[in-house]
């Protein structure tokens, strides 16, 4: 069997997080149809684990990882990200174990309103204004962190 290739060691904060071979079950028990699998914890959901092509998976979790560590410890941040708990590929897939959020997205509250809010559109705005002024090293290419290719329809 190949080895776990292992991209964001566990964290602190994940003894209640299945194995790497729980996670798998849990995502092969939803026939890898979904995006990802809630993980719950004595009846209540802890973690999302996302899942995808190894190489899309692990670069969106390290920039996922950077941007919530930058956004997250910002006392005037006005959002959150959730944090990346684990990152591990296995095989063809990768997986991303993070916070769970409960709430809706803003596609399902579009859906039950008929349209954008007004105050959506604008906590939209200054979430969209607040990661443009993230600052990274001059050095930094375009792309996901640790490197790769740019992977979003806007780029199509």
């Amino acid at each position: 069997m190949e080895e776990d290739e292992i991209w964001h060691p566990a964290d602190a904060n994940t003894g209640d997080l299945p194995t790497h071979d729980g996670i798998v079950l849990l995502c092969r028990e939803a026939n890898f149809l979904r995006n990802g699998v809630c993980v719950q914890v004595a009846g209540n959901p802890r973690f999302w684990v996302k899942y995808s092509d190894r190489s899309l998976i692990r670069s969106e979790g390290r920039t996922q990882a950077y941007v919530a560590n930058i956004v997250n410890n910002n006392p005037a941040s006005v959002f959150h990200i959730p944090n990346v708990h684990l990152g591990f590929s296995r095989g063809t897939r990768g997986y991303i174990a993070m916070d769970f959020v409960q709430g809706t997205t803003i596609a399902q509250r579009k859906a039950l309103k008929g349209g954008y809010l007004v105050d959506d559109k604008i906590a939209v705005a200054a979430a969209i204004q607040q990661l443009i002024s993230i600052k990274v090293p001059a050095t930094t290419a375009p792309g996901p962190v640790g490197g790769g290719r740019i992977r979003h329809m806007l780029f199509n």
